[in-house]
């Protein structure tokens, strides 16, 4: 009987100890912190462990962090100045990557005021709210949703006086966005179709309907067009690598109008130099569990079926994983009859003729700051670049000098959180919602630069 009583204890004994070995194996965790508004990852947020003998850490300038946890179930804490804080409770071990969004508090900001330095008009000031805005010819087209009853209206404003010219009710479109081609075109989503807008003296109204599966057929990757060529983009590896090519713009009536399919393999082309991260590159092979290639040289044809079709992907990755694989950030822009890369993968701005031919390339740090806001704003009557970054309570625009790669004076926005920012004839537009005080509406605003 002892014996039994003996072999018992000792059997619970050694799961005890199991367990506790078990228990004390440190667990790698990893993840990203956003700002719940802007989607925006935010540096130097304070990580600690409420429960338990892991160290805090904090986040780097990417919105990143990595701790080792030693006990579950554990809770941990996530803290940063004009922010509420998040906990977050980890209880097993299937989850190790997390994707943490912290809200903006409201008594973190002053009460938003406009700057005496820079004047800040609203462009559009009626009972509608702003869902998406673009410039197409002279005109400011408006995606503005009013009530629950009328719904949605697209509305035309004259751009130099900001005065209402045409509009349409949406009412039965169940519209999705606004979307302009690199030709200028300009064409209203909905959730089955794509409609060409239009606009003369006797309204708005939508000549062409086009069903969405076939429209994203029709040159959809075309970023940049002038007389010559059309520019498109195509990107490899899950966005980790990209070319621009330039195609020579022989098209028939049709094809201009966006009426058929642009047959770009019967298009003279030209090939811009290939940018790819091949550090990340090899890290995504060896994370989706593929070998890797043959040779150094990711181009060769010495690879596997699924290293391959992996080469050929574009970018369709999804939560975490897009978290850690963004895109190449590398925006192409028209100055004159030169085309400007901004490479800020390889720190440069990189000047090429129309067909691709290398010309010259300036050395580029501004990205480099943490506060920068991962944009490029493009005026292309002015032909400036703009970009911007976050201050302490709003943001600031830089002039980009396409001679040097410095930057301007900044320009303060006294606005916390601006959406949808674009940059027209000197002008800095965006949308604006002053929660702080209540406002539901998203506002169009204007900015001079100058």
């Amino acid at each position: 009987m002892n014996l039994k009583i003996t072999k018992i204890f000792l059997l619970l004994f050694s799961l005890f100890l199991f367990e506790k070995m078990h228990a004390q194996t440190p667990l790698q965790i990893q993840g990203v912190v956003l700002n719940s508004q802007t989607k925006e990852s935010l540096s130097n947020v304070n990580v600690s462990q409420k429960k338990g003998k892991g160290s805090g850490t904090t986040t780097n300038g990417d919105g990143f962090f990595q701790m080792e946890i030693s006990d579950l179930p554990t809770t941990l804490s996530f803290s940063f100045v004009g922010f509420e804080t998040r906990i977050l409770k980890i209880e097993n071990v299937e989850t190790r990557e997390f994707i943490i969004e912290l809200r903006p508090t409201a008594s973190a900001l002053p009460e938003v005021s406009v700057s005496a330095k820079r004047k800040v008009d609203t462009v559009f000031f009626e009972p509608y709210s702003i869902v998406d805005y673009i410039f197409f010819e002279n005109k400011i087209l408006l995606l503005a949703h009013r009530n629950s009853i009328e719904k949605y209206s697209l509305i035309a404003l004259d751009e130099k006086t900001n005065k209402p010219i045409a509009q349409i009710s949406l009412k039965n479109y169940f519209p999705k966005g606004l979307l302009q081609h690199c030709t200028g075109e300009v064409f209203l989503v909905t959730e089955k179709n794509v409609r060409t807008i239009a606009i003369d003296s006797t309204g708005i109204f939508f000549p062409k309907k086009i069903f969405i599966g076939d429209f994203y057929l029709i040159d959809h990757p075309c970023v940049l067009a002038n007389e010559n060529f059309l520019y498109f983009e195509r990107h490899f590896y899950q966005g980790q690598a990209l070319r621009y090519n330039a195609f020579v713009r022989e098209l028939n009536a049709q094809q201009k109008r966006g009426e058929a399919p642009i047959p770009t393999d019967s298009l003279e082309k030209y090939e811009f130099p290939l940018i790819q991260n091949e550090k990340e590159i090899f890290r995504l092979i060896e994370e989706l569990g593929l070998r890797r290639p043959w040779s150094g040289d990711l181009w060769e044809a010495n690879l596997d079926e699924k290293i391959l079709a992996l080469k050929e992907s574009d970018y369709f990755l999804k939560g975490i994983m897009k978290v850690f694989y963004p895109k190449l950030n590398t925006p192409i822009f028209q100055k004159g009859k030169e085309l400007v890369v901004f490479n800020h993968f390889e720190s440069e701005l990189q000047f090429f003729s129309e067909k691709g031919d290398s010309l010259r390339s300036i050395p580029i740090d501004y990205h480099k700051s943490r506060k920068w806001k991962k944009q490029i704003l493009f005026d292309n009557i002015q032909n400036r670049a703009f970009t911007t970054f976050n201050t302490r309570w709003g943001e600031k625009v830089q002039e980009v000098d396409l001679e040097k790669g410095t930057l301007g004076a900044a320009l303060p926005i006294d606005f916390a959180y601006i959406e949808k920012p674009k940059v027209r004839n000197g002008y800095l537009y965006f949308l604006y919602k002053n929660a702080w005080a209540g406002e539901r509406r998203l506002i169009l605003h204007r900015m001079k630069l100058d």
